[in-house]
């Protein structure tokens, strides 16, 4: 019965070889794509969530401030900052942690190496969306 089972994997693994698909004939581009995605997710969710947290104060303290009836006032930033920017920084720096797992995934086989992998994109620190979901 071994001896049966034997042969015809033997017959079914020549019959139908097992490849990658997105292997190229050197292997460089399969090798690049996945250690842009190992890469991804283990930096992504870090600096994604820093960048969120940081993005998510400054939108809870812009958003409280409004509420209170002046964006701009001094005393009504003051409350912002101490209350809705807590709340802000704290849903921020979750969503960017997830936000930068995903980011991770897609941009890391798609365009690995680039900033959008390592969620870096933009060109100053809070230019992150942490709820683009």
């Amino acid at each position: 019965m071994k001896k049966n089972l034997f042969l015809l994997l033997l017959v079914v693994s020549f019959l139908f070889p097992i490849s990658p698909t997105q292997a190229k004939s050197d292997g460089t581009e399969f090798l690049k794509q996945t250690t842009g995605v190992v890469l991804g997710v283990g930096v992504g969710p870090v600096v994604g969530g820093l960048r969120g947290f940081f993005k998510g104060w400054l939108w809870g303290k812009d958003a409280t401030a409004e509420a209170l009836g002046n964006k701009d006032g001094v005393p009504h930033q003051a409350i912002g900052f101490a209350t809705g920017g807590v709340l802000g920084a704290a849903a921020g720096g979750v969503s960017g942690v997830l936000m930068g797992a995903y980011d991770g995934i897609k941009y890391g086989w798609d365009k690995p190496w680039s900033k959008e992998n390592f969620s870096w994109a933009g060109s100053k620190f809070t230019d992150y969306d942490p709820f683009k979901w």
